[in-house]
């Protein structure tokens, strides 16, 4: 009789713990400017990213211009006091080097991403960019005409007009959340060009902005160069008043109708007030966002709408930061004829989210796909000047990265249940949907 060998049958691996992000020390200092400076040293990739964040947004756009800071931003890079455009874009590829301005509702910004051999002359052209503007003529109103052009072909997207009715109905007519930052074709169309200059003179201003740096430089030499190409700039920020409290939507719990003829898709928004960025209670709601409809696919309104139905290729919820209190709001794309259906599917997760505990299996995963997101962050320059601004921006401590993985362990299921309620309760959230399959207004 043949010999049978048993088998050993081990038992399956447990997972450890997830890794904890290394997050670098920062160097900080304040130039005699009150330009305040936080230097990240990132040795192995001879790159330098610097982000220049001035509070210059929409949010301090002139009332009867808005888009005032958007063409500003953009057009700091389309001439200076010493260059031309081309002269510039020629001399930063030279360099192997790229300059670019963006802005937000409540910041602009600065970016340059430079090697690390070419640092001096680098750091000189930012600088002069963004404290030397000239506001050419000719590339101010080609700059003019190419923005009203895209706010026209923006305007034929669905999606975009979903987006913007949805911070109007969270935020109102009155508040600098409540429509784009990029601003109004009237605004943009009629701000005179001396109007661009004026508003760089008073909001590009170093006391009360902020410089990061990130990648692979000596600090003290780093230093010296900012010293030298933004020590002559002076000034202080012109200081915007955001509005107290959160927001009080006026149609809360209601739909918003906005049809679209021969629309084969509906746009859907379930939008409402969110939290402070600087609250304590951002990690909770970020675990409660997370369950709900932080991941496309294991989120439930992903395993819902997507998986479960096939309604849609992707569903979404996230929070917005701002200096005021931002909004939350989830969205998806559907057919026309399930378009309630979605809807109600998406109510309906919400309820329970307010209104049952999460099972520590949902929250175990959670936690574990947020914090194993966070250590790759910081391997390049510019992950860690990515979340050095968000700190710098929002007063948080120099070590929030990396006191991450325990303050979100101690988020318990109850803190999220007491997040959902205030967030996701159906009553307090409005129903934006523009297409079809809902009736009408």
């Amino acid at each position: 009789m043949p010999h049978e060998s048993a088998i050993a049958v081990l038992p399956a691996p447990v997972p450890g713990p997830p890794p904890r992000p290394r997050v670098p020390k920062p160097v900080r200092w304040t130039m005699e400017n009150g330009l305040r400076v936080v230097a990240v040293q990132k040795r192995g990739i001879p790159q330098i990213v610097l982000r220049l964040v001035i509070p210059a947004g929409g949010a301090s756009d002139p009332a009867e211009h808005p888009g005032t800071a958007a063409l500003v931003a953009h057009l700091l890079t389309e001439g200076t006091q010493s260059m031309t455009a081309d002269e510039l874009n020629a001399r930063l590829d030279l360099l192997g080097a790229a300059v670019h301005a963006s802005t937000g509702h409540d910041w602009a910004e600065v970016e340059a991403v430079l090697l690390t051999d070419t640092m001096d002359e680098g750091i000189a052209l930012m600088a002069e960019v963004a404290t030397r503007p000239s506001f050419p003529e000719a590339e101010t109103e080609r700059v003019r005409a190419e923005s009203l052009d895209a706010l026209i072909a923006r305007e034929d997207e669905p999606a975009n007009v979903a987006d913007d009715r949805a911070a109007l109905e969270v935020f109102g007519p009155d508040h600098p959340y409540g429509h784009p930052s990029f601003g109004t074709a009237a605004g943009i169309a009629s701000v005179p060009r001396e109007a661009l200059a004026a508003f760089h003179a008073a909001h590009y201003r170093p006391r009360g902005s902020f410089l990061v740096a990130a990648g692979d430089f000596d600090p003290d030499e780093l230093r010296a160069r900012l010293d030298a190409a933004f020590g002559a700039w002076t000034g202080e920020v012109a200081r915007v008043a955001y509005p107290a409290g959160p927001p009080a939507p006026a149609r809360a719990g209601q739909d918003v109708v906005v049809p679209w003829e021969d629309a084969a898709q509906s746009e859907i928004r379930i939008v409402g007030p969110g939290l402070d960025r600087r609250s304590p209670d951002w990690l909770a709601g970020s675990v409660a966002n997370y369950v709900l409809g932080g991941s496309t696919i294991t989120g439930r309104l992903g395993a819902n709408l997507r998986e479960d139905k096939g309604w849609t290729y992707g569903v979404r919820s996230s929070f917005h930061a701002g200096q005021a209190i931002g909004g939350w709001g989830a969205d998806t794309a559907v057919d026309v004829e399930v378009t309630a259906g979605a809807v109600g599917e998406m109510l309906a997760e919400m309820r329970r989210m307010a209104t049952e505990p999460v099972p520590d299996d949902e929250m175990r995963r959670a936690k574990d796909a947020m914090i194993l997101s966070v250590p790759r962050v910081f391997e390049t320059p510019a992950g860690i000047a990515s979340r050095f601004v968000t700190m710098e921006a929002f007063g948080l401590p120099d070590d929030y990265w990396e006191r991450y993985p325990d303050a979100l362990e101690a988020v318990t299921a109850g803190d999220v249940l007491r997040i959902a309620r205030q967030c996701f309760d159906p009553d307090r959230l409005v129903r934006v949907v523009v297409g079809g399959g809902m009736g009408g207004d």
